[in-house]
């Protein structure tokens, strides 16, 4: 899987650079929607299988998930407005900055994704422990 994290040959223009940071926000947000799915699914499982919720609550804030879904995606817009600004100032000295803070801000944001769900499943064994220590 290396074409995310492939580089066309110097010197690359603004257009350039804004238009491979956009052929792959499809695959940042099949990949955020995905392992957010997943994770969400989870989490939901976990806290209702834990009882840490009371009858009638709700494990996730409905407008929890389409405003962190834009967070993310403003988040992956200031990838393509750091490597501008980069470039600007040092002109094609980092020819790899875009695929590193490509990288890096995938990591973070599939990292924060999975909080959740490990919050989650820490709060189903706490619970277990309890059970087990009472019974």
């Amino acid at each position: 899987m290396s074409w995310p994290f492939s580089v066309p040959p110097e010197p690359r223009s603004v257009w350039s650079i804004l238009g491979w940071w956009e052929l792959r926000r499809v695959l940042y947000n099949l990949a955020l929607c995905l392992v957010g799915g997943v994770c969400c699914t989870l989490f939901v499982l976990f806290t209702s299988l834990s009882g840490v919720l009371e009858p009638g609550e709700d494990a996730v804030e409905p407008l929890a998930l389409p405003v962190a879904f834009v967070l993310a995606n403003v988040a992956y817009t200031g990838g393509w407005v750091v490597e501008l600004l980069v470039r600007l100032i040092w002109r094609d000295r980092y020819p790899r900055l875009g695929p590193l803070l490509l990288k890096v801000g995938l990591a973070v944001t599939l990292t924060v994704v999975l909080l959740p769900p490990v919050a989650g499943g820490v709060a189903l064994l706490v619970g277990c422990v309890k059970g087990a220590a009472r019974g």
